[in-house]
């Protein structure tokens, strides 16, 4: 059995800068491995695949993290894959954590759990008609009927990343190979372990996935309450010529409204930060899901006048 991993290492931080790693292991198994060897020829793409699968859930999620992914032997027949975040406060202008790089490590855990799923529910990595989403602050719930995950909105969209699904193909490739058994991905800081075998990990090496997700877009604008859901947080709002449904993640606005502390209607205005999903379909822009971040303002509607008439 060979095995390398993300191996976390104690960094000792200074005022200017905050450093971290954390570790993941990929081990393999089966007939090939017996004397515990590894063709090059397996081993290596596995290796470039699992770090392509990190840049990019980098570039998607943590695009202010500096990243080095390196491999260190410890005894034989196995093999450590270090990653090392470096980072400074200062100078990136970022709000860092020593915890981001194990946040990010368990963000690819929990894309393969996402992908895993699927395939098993559906026979299809792509998001279809029988999966659901719901959403609520920075968490996921995906649901196939009765079945449910709750994963973080990072891991979700990147879920739906081409790139992403394909580097993780090749870090699974031996599992498509003779003598390999199913590839197993564990990452020990968030308890969490995936098997993937070789008909998952050709399917996606395979995928063609034209809907690239890219990072959401914020703006904070003026929105006209179209129908208010009596018991739902989500609420259909106008936008100029455009109407759509938007979920409501401000629990203070929320509370106004279910204790009747302030009364809204239909067509009042709400100045809003918004957050709107977008991606690359067929070469053109597209938006996905919104979100009301926080709401600074309500603007009633002027009721209409009324005429009383003494009779």
């Amino acid at each position: 059995m060979n095995m390398f991993a993300m191996k976390r290492k104690a960094a000792a931080p200074t005022s200017r800068d905050v450093s971290d790693s954390t570790s993941m292991e990929v081990y393999f198994s089966g007939p090939a491995v017996e004397a515990h060897t590894m063709r090059v020829r397996d081993l290596a793409p596995a290796l470039l695949g699992f770090s392509d699968a990190i840049d990019r859930y980098k570039e998607l999620n943590y695009p202010f993290l500096d990243l080095d992914v390196s491999i260190t032997a410890t005894r034989a027949g196995s093999f450590d894959v270090v990653l090392q975040l470096l980072g400074t406060m200062a100078n990136l202008g970022q709000s860092m954590t020593p915890s981001d790089v194990a946040q990010l490590a368990s963000g690819v855990m929990e894309v393969l759990k996402i992908l895993l799923t699927r395939f098993q529910q559906t026979g299809d990595l792509r998001p279809g008609p029988n999966e659901t989403v719901e959403q609520t602050g920075t968490r996921v719930k995906v649901n196939w009927g009765t079945l449910g995950i709750d994963v973080s909105h990072d891991a979700y969209k990147a879920s739906r990343d081409g790139r992403i699904i394909n580097s993780l193909g090749a870090a699974s490739q031996p599992a498509t190979l003779e003598g390999y058994d199913p590839v197993r991905f564990i990452h020990r800081d968030s308890n969490s372990q995936e098997i993937v075998d070789g008909q998952t990990s050709t399917a996606m090496s395979d995928l063609k996935l034209s809907d690239q997700p890219i990072d959401p877009a914020h703006e904070t604008v003026t929105l006209q309450i179209d129908t208010i859901q009596s018991r739902s947080a989500k609420w259909k709002f106008r936008k100029g010529d455009e109407t759509f449904w938007c979920e409501i993640l401000d629990k203070q606005f929320l509370n106004r409204w279910r204790n009747h502390q302030e009364p809204f209607y239909n067509d009042d205005l709400l100045h809003v930060d918004l957050e709107t999903d977008q991606y690359i379909q067929n070469g053109q822009l597209k938006n996905g899901d919104r979100r009301i971040l926080k709401v600074h303002k309500h603007i009633p509607v002027d009721p209409q006048p009324t005429l009383d008439l003494d009779i």
